[in-house]
């Protein structure tokens, strides 16, 4: 029988599909950014011949560089994050003492400046994806009243309920849903972790310094091994 959801103090009330984020600095990111970013461009120069604006890697970079230390250290670090918010989304659903196992299904990262961006997008194959901001550069929230008011180079979620809204109605009694988007601001060494389904982009970025990051796809499996999915109905 499928678990209740928990609903906090009101026993009348039963909150449904919450959309959980993570984000946290990695402890270690001085030491491991340095060596991710030589990595990186040393990459790129050996496939492009050169500097680029617009490079992505593709996402078998853990087997491509197996006994790199600092891209293992980040991939440690991810997967326990994984973990985290996982567990916290499952509250209740999860065992307690249930031995979870992550696997990282695609590892890849992006060098951006001179503008370039990616259109909105969710990720397959996965249930959680993330951003890793090894280099946030310039990266930025504008301030209220600047000439365009453009975010440079920052993240944005957005919520679940979005295509809904257009001709949605819109009061005080469905204020929790007027905010349908979320700007995550790069930081050098923060991580964010996402359910994979929810909609985001990164805004064109431009300025001294590239923009880098690394981008992922996580599957979770229980103590056993399963993925623990039904596609039937539940009783």
């Amino acid at each position: 029988m499928a678990k209740k959801p928990k609903s906090g103090d009101n026993p009348n009330i039963v909150r449904l599909w919450p959309t959980t984020l993570l984000v946290k600095r990695f402890a270690h990111y001085q030491k491991v950014n340095p060596a991710l970013l030589e990595l990186f461009y040393a990459h790129c120069e050996r496939d492009r011949g050169g500097p680029v604006h617009a490079y992505a890697s593709k996402d078998d970079l853990l087997s491509q560089y197996p006994m790199h230390a600092e891209l293992g250290e980040l991939a440690e670090f991810i997967g326990q994050a994984v973990v985290e918010v996982a567990r916290e989304a499952n509250r209740g659903l999860w065992p307690d003492d249930d031995r979870v196992r992550v696997t990282l299904t695609g590892l890849w990262f992006q060098i951006s400046n001179r503008h370039a961006f990616h259109e909105v997008h969710v990720h397959g194959n996965a249930s959680w994806s993330g951003v890793y901001y090894v280099q946030a550069g310039d990266s930025g929230a504008s301030a209220d009243g600047e000439a365009g008011g453009q975010p440079n180079g920052v993240t944005r979620f957005y919520g679940p309920h979005l295509e809904h809204m257009a001709g949605g109605f819109g009061d005080y009694g469905n204020l929790y849903l007027h905010r349908n988007s979320w700007d995550s601001v790069p930081q050098d060494g923060k991580l964010c972790i996402f359910p994979a389904h929810i909609k985001h982009m990164p805004f064109p970025y431009d300025g001294e310094r590239d923009r880098v990051i690394v981008s992922f796809h996580a599957q979770v499996f229980d103590s056993s091994g399963n993925m623990s999915y039904n596609y039937g109905f539940q009783n």
